[in-house]
C-alpha cells in the first residue's frame, strides 16, 4: 500500500504545546523511542564526563529525558509543529520553512566536541544538498522532520506514521521546496526513504572515540547517521 494510502485512514491531530500533559506525553514518548540510540549516547556520556563501566546505569530515563525535554519545548514554543496519529500511536515534530525559533540541534548553549562535531557535519550536508539555486551560499527555504516516533506503549495503528509525514510532504510538494531529516539508525531511514526521501550522506562522529553505540571506546569507529533529502518534485 503507498504511503499516500495508508494515510487516508487517519488523520494528524496537533497536539497543544500549552498543554502540559500533552507536551510532557510526547516528551516520554520521544525518550522511550531514542533510548538507545547512539548518537544520544554518545553526547551525554560526553557532557557528562560518565565514568565507566558502559553500559552505564546512569543513562537511564530520567538521564535521558533532561538531554531531550528543554529542547523539544523550546522548538514547540517557536513555533514547530508537533502531530499525533492513531491516538498516540505515531508522533512528529515538524520544523516549516518560515519556522523562526531554535532547532533541537542547536538547542544545547555549550555543545561538547561531539555535538559541536555533528552540528558541523549536518551544516556542511545542508550547505551542499539544500543550496539555493540562485545563491549557493544560502540555505533555500525546507520542512525539517526533527522527530518520529512510535509509541510502543500502546498498541501499533496502521497509517498513523503515514499521518505525521505525508500531510508535511504534501506541503513541501504543493510549496515547491524540499524536506530534510538526520536518521539516527539505518532503520529509521529506511522508513523515511519509504515515503520518498533519498540518502544522501553518511555522516560518522567521533571515529576513535566512541564505538558504534555511542559508548567510549578508545580506537572506536564512531557513531553513524544518515542525512536524507525530499526533493523529487524538484527533479522534474
Amino acid at each position: 500500500m503507498s504511503p499516500s494510502a495508508l494515510h487516508d485512514t487517519l488523520s494528524a491531530v496537533s497536539i497543544d504545546f500549552e498543554s502540559k500533559d500533552e507536551l510532557d506525553h510526547f516528551i516520554s514518548i520521544i525518550v522511550t523511542a531514542f533510548s538507545t540510540t547512539p548518537l544520544t549516547t554518545a553526547f551525554i556520556v560526553q557532557h557528562d564526563s560518565t565514568p565507566p563501566p558502559y553500559p552505564s546505569p546512569l543513562i537511564d530515563y530520567a538521564r535521558r529525558h533532561k538531554h531531550f525535554a528543554q529542547g523539544i519545548i523550546d522548538s514547540a514554543e517557536s513555533g514547530a509543529e508537533i502531530v499525533q496519529a492513531g491516538d498516540w500511536s505515531a508522533v512528529a515534530l515538524w520544523e516549516a520553512p518560515d519556522f523562526k525559533g531554535k532547532a533541537f540541534i542547536d538547542s544545547k548553549a555549550k555543545p561538547g566536541p561531539l555535538l559541536g562535531e555533528w552540528r558541523g557535519k549536518v551544516m556542511d550536508a545542508k550547505k551542499k544538498y539544500l543550496a539555493s539555486p540562485t545563491d549557493p551560499d544560502q540555505i533555500r527555504p525546507f520542512y525539517h522532520f526533527s522527530f518520529l516516533a512510535r509509541n510502543t506503549t500502546v498498541p501499533k495503528v496502521t497509517g498513523s506514521i503515514a499521518a505525521v509525514i505525508e500531510p508535511f510532504l504534501q506541503r513541501a510538494r504543493d510549496e515547491m521546496v524540499p524536506a530534510w531529516v538526520e536518521a539516527t539508525t539505518k532503520q529509521a531511514a529506511g522508513i523515511y526513504t519509504f515515503y520518498g526521501f533519498r540518502l544522501v550522506e553518511e555522516i560518522t562522529i567521533g571515529k576513535g572515540q566512541v564505538d558504534a553505540a555511542g559508548w567510549p571506546l578508545e580506537g572506536g569507529e564512531g557513531v553513524t547517521a544518515y542525512a536524507l533529502i525530499y526533493d523529487g518534485h524538484l527533479q522534474k
